[in-house]
C-alpha cells in the first residue's frame, strides 16, 4: 500500500472481527522506499513470488532480519512507537493487519515480547506449507480465506482463546473508507475493572504497552487521518482529539511519527497516510 501506482485488494474475515480488521494483497512494479507510521498492530506480511524485499526494520539494534536473506517468506511485526522502514523493488504480499491481543491469541507470545519489532513467526507451524499453498491458489480471494480460516483454527486451538473473546467485545471503529473495503479500529477496556497492578500486567500482555500510551497512540493515528482528510488548521485538530494543547499535540505526533505536524503534511504519501515516500 506504499506507492501510488499500487495494486490493492481487501478482504474483512467476518468470522475474526475484532482480531483481524483486515487481509490485503498489495501488488507493485514501481520500486519504493518507505516508512509506515507505527499503527499499534501485529501484523503477518506474507511475501509471495516476484516480491523483492531490500530493506525492512523497525528497530535496526534489535532486528536485522532482511526477508531476501532467509528462505523463509513470513514476516510478523508490531510497530508500536517507532516507524516501520522498507524498500523493495517489487512487492507481491499479503499483509494481515490485526489489534495487538493476536500477539496472545495467535502468536501465543505476550505483545510487549514483540514491541517495535519484526521477527519469523516461527510459532504458526509450517511456513513452507503456508507458502506453497498461498502461492497456488488462483485468486486473492481465494487466498484470503485461506487465511481466515487458518487463522482461526489458530484462535480455536489456542489456550488464551477465551480470554481473547472477552478483550474484544466493545472494539470500536478508529478509521474507514481511505481505500474502499479499508478499516482500523480500536479495542477498548474501558469496561474491564481491575485492579491497577493487573491491569499493568494485562496491558503488558495483551496490548504491549499501558492503557494510557494505547489511548495515546490511537489520539495520534486519528490526528495522522484528521491532517489528511479534514480541512482543518493544526489548533482546531488539537482541540478536537482532547490534547492540552497545539504544542502538546505537536510533542505526540512527533514522538510516534519522528516528524512534526506540518512536516508530516508536507510529505509524499502512499495510498494511505501511515505510508510516507522517502524516494
Amino acid at each position: 500500500m506504499a506507492d501510488k501506482n499500487s495494486e490493492i485488494e481487501i478482504y474483512i474475515p467476518q468470522s475474526l472481527k475484532g482480531i483481524v480488521d483486515m487481509i490485503a494483497q498489495h501488488k507493485s512494479d514501481t520500486p519504493c522506499h518507505f516508512l509506515a507510521l507505527p499503527n499499534s498492530k501485529v501484523q503477518l506480511v506474507f511475501l509471495l513470488e516476484g516480491s523483492q524485499v531490500e530493506r525492512f526494520y523497525i528497530d535496526k539494534n534489535k532486528s536485522q532480519f532482511l526477508p531476501n536473506d532467509s528462505s523463509q517468506f513470513v514476516i510478523a511485526l508490531s510497530s508500536q512507537t517507532r516507524p516501520l522502514e522498507a524498500r523493495y523493488k517489487s512487492a507481491n504480499a499479503i499483509t494481515v493487519s490485526m489489534n495487538p491481543v493476536a500477539a496472545m491469541a495467535i502468536l501465543e507470545i505476550p505483545a510487549s515480547e514483540i514491541k517495535d519489532l519484526h521477527f519469523e513467526p516461527t510459532t504458526l507451524g509450517n511456513l513452507n506449507q503456508l507458502q506453497d499453498t498461498l502461492n497456488s491458489l488462483p485468486t486473492f480471494q481465494h487466498r484470503a480465506q485461506y487465511l481466515e480460516k487458518f487463522l482461526l483454527a489458530r484462535l480455536n486451538a489456542s489456550r488464551y482463546s477465551e480470554q481473547t473473546l472477552g478483550k474484544i467485545t466493545t472494539v470500536k471503529t478508529l478509521h474507514s473508507g481511505s481505500i474502499p473495503s479499508f478499516i482500523e479500529t480500536e479495542l477498548n477496556f474501558d469496561r474491564l475493572h481491575y485492579s491497577s497492578s493487573h491491569m499493568r500486567k494485562l496491558c503488558n500482555e495483551w496490548l504491549g504497552v499501558t492503557y494510557n500510551e494505547y489511548l495515546l497512540h490511537k489520539k495520534f493515528r486519528k490526528a495522522m487521518y484528521a491532517l489528511n482528510y479534514e480541512n482543518h488548521s493544526l489548533t482546531e485538530i488539537a482541540h478536537n482529539l482532547d490534547f492540552y494543547d497545539s504544542a502538546h499535540f505537536t510533542r505526540t505526533f512527533k514522538r510516534f511519527a519522528g516528524m512534526t505536524p506540518k512536516a508530516y503534511q508536507n510529505s509524499q504519501k502512499g495510498l494511505i497516510p501511515e505510508f510516507i515516500i522517502l524516494e
